[in-house]
């Protein structure tokens, strides 16, 4: 439940910046709008305003649109001509229909500003071990190394480390890090292999270069219940601390992560603290698709105290910010065009393309992380929203502006045939990609 009130959240704020932006250009291009509505389908709620455009929220909560004023979808009268939108000369039409996209990108590069300027704690980039003959060592890391640079890009925390070198890994490339030992800076060259989009499940960009960042323990208290999962079903509730397993105690997450996932369809007898009174529970661990053992659990990383020595934070001045939000969306949307590409071409898994239940879960899980967690999930969802958006394809935004295209380059519209049959060809594809994203999200639930 509180999955999808996130969801809703998430697409009710989306979708009214995207119809904005279409509303806000279209009224300035003088385009007459009738209707302005998020959802479809029967009104839930709706309100005639003194511009004489009717408001509505609808009960489908999958889209929105903005009706304007055109001769083609009825009578207009003479005197309201200059306000049809087709009537309007080509450069007007294209930013009505381009503002929809753009203003989610814009969306996204105040959302980044926001974060920017406010600052996003963590930890200090120090590596706590190198796996043997890896890249790492071959780079000459060492346990004990903090990463203050990569490629001459300040790196505070591990979370800016691991965005510059997953940037590196989509081509593969050799960085260059700078490295505090004991207050001397150290360069070093280390090799970043390409990343590999195909393998499931997906290797982690540290274990690939052979890094163990330090990290802090998690005390082992649950934040989270999974509805139907193992923990459920052996009647662990958010807020428990979990003490030990089959008689041995264990005082970490981390460690709890590696039994639970050594031990699929095999039961445990875990001893738990609720309130101070401790109880004895019995779990068996569902078996994933890749063999592992889940049972459906979050930590509630609020319960433990990083310490200070370890604490930083990534902050920017409003100026220096406002550039490193463009930079941030610029670099989502190229990754996202790649990724897209990759998908088309067999070069990366159509496995990674995710539908309403996966976006539901990210919007649930980034909400109980905090303000700024959710903050960045809906800048990088509105920018895979302008990027589809954009994509050739009839129905959508972009494929509207490739027939305006063909119209700037015709002289001419194309004909009222040409579209309809192109509308029912992007109505298909869009069909199968929203099929594609629903049989993943079921895979992903039921294995």
């Amino acid at each position: 439940m509180q999955s999808l009130l996130y969801l809703l959240v998430t697409l009710a704020i989306l979708i009214t910046v995207h119809e904005f932006g279409h509303f806000w250009v279209a009224r300035r291009c003088g385009v007459k709008v009738l209707k302005f509505s998020i959802g479809f389908g029967k009104p839930l709620w709706k309100r005639r305003g003194k511009d004489g455009t009717e408001y509505i929220l609808a009960a489908i909560p999958l889209g929105g649109y903005v009706k304007m004023l055109d001769e083609r979808e009825g009578d207009v009268e003479p005197q309201d001509l200059d306000q049809a939108f087709n009537r309007k000369p080509l450069r007007s039409r294209v930013a009505i229909v381009a503002a929809g996209p753009i203003a989610n990108l814009i969306f996204a590069v105040i959302a980044y500003w926001f974060i920017f300027v406010i600052g996003v704690a963590g930890i200090r980039p120090i590596i706590g071990d190198v796996a043997p003959n890896s890249n790492a060592e071959i780079a000459q890391l060492v346990a004990g190394n903090e990463i203050k640079a990569v490629n001459g890009t300040d790196t505070p925390t591990w979370f800016s480390v691991h965005k510059l070198l997953l940037k590196s890994a989509e081509e593969g490339e050799v960085v260059d890090l700078s490295i505090d030992l004991g207050g001397i800076t150290l360069q070093r060259q280390l090799e970043i292999p390409k990343q590999d989009n195909t393998q499931s499940p997906p290797i982690s960009l540290f274990q690939t270069i052979g890094i163990t960042p330090l990290r802090v323990e998690l005390k082992p208290v649950l934040a989270f219940i999974a509805k139907d999962s193992a923990a459920e079903r052996a009647g662990l509730q958010a807020g428990d601390l979990l003490v030990s397993a089959d008689g041995e105690s264990i005082s970490n997450w981390s460690a709890w992560v590696a039994l639970i996932q050594a031990s699929p369809d095999k039961e445990i007898q875990i001893k738990i603290d609720r309130l101070g009174l401790q109880f004895d529970l019995r779990i068996t661990p569902s078996k994933s698709a890749n063999n592992t053992g889940v049972i459906g659990v979050r930590v509630d990383s609020s319960q433990t105290t990083i310490p200070e020595e370890l604490q930083a934070e990534l902050r920017y001045g409003p100026i220096e910010a406002l550039g490193k939000a463009v930079q941030e969306t610029w670099s989502f949307s190229l990754s996202t065009l790649k990724n897209l590409a990759g998908m088309i071409s067999g070069s990366v898994s159509t496995k990674n393309l995710g539908g309403p239940i996966t976006i539901a879960k990210f919007a649930s899980a980034s909400a109980d992380s905090g303000l700024i967690s959710f903050i960045s999930f809906l800048a990088m969802i509105s920018v895979s929203l302008a990027i589809l958006n954009f994509l050739p394809i009839p129905i959508l935004d972009g494929g509207h502006l490739a027939l305006y295209f063909i119209e700037w380059l015709r002289g001419k519209p194309v004909s009222e045939q040409v579209q309809l049959q192109g509308q029912k060809v992007g109505l298909i594809l869009l069909l199968m990609l929203m099929f594609l994203a629903f049989f993943n999200d079921l895979s992903r639930v039921f294995g």
